[in-house]
């Protein structure tokens, strides 16, 4: 499974899975592959259950992560925090 955004950590993998697997009903269940190929009442329900799924599966949602702590940039955060004693000066 791809990954959207970079800013959305991670789903557990058994939630992922139910969620392939109700996309992957949709998709049988009109004959074709992609969800972009999907006629726009298959769309409707797709998302409509979609959103239900992931409502009752993740009712909190996903915390989203701050720019600064993804990428190089939040590698060197990280390191200067553990460098530094998590960011406090030490008197």
């Amino acid at each position: 499974m791809k990954k959207v955004n970079r800013y959305v950590p991670d789903v557990p993998q058994k939630i992922g899975d139910r969620g392939t697997e109700v996309i992957e009903r949709h998709l049988a269940a009109y004959g074709v592959s992609r969800a972009m190929d999907l006629p726009e009442e298959g769309k409707v329900r797709l998302a409509r259950e979609l959103q239900g799924f992931f409502s009752q599966e993740l009712p909190e949602g996903l915390p989203l992560l701050h720019p600064a702590d993804v990428g190089w940039r939040g590698a060197l955060k990280r390191c200067w925090l553990r460098l530094t004693g998590r960011g406090r000066r030490q008197t």
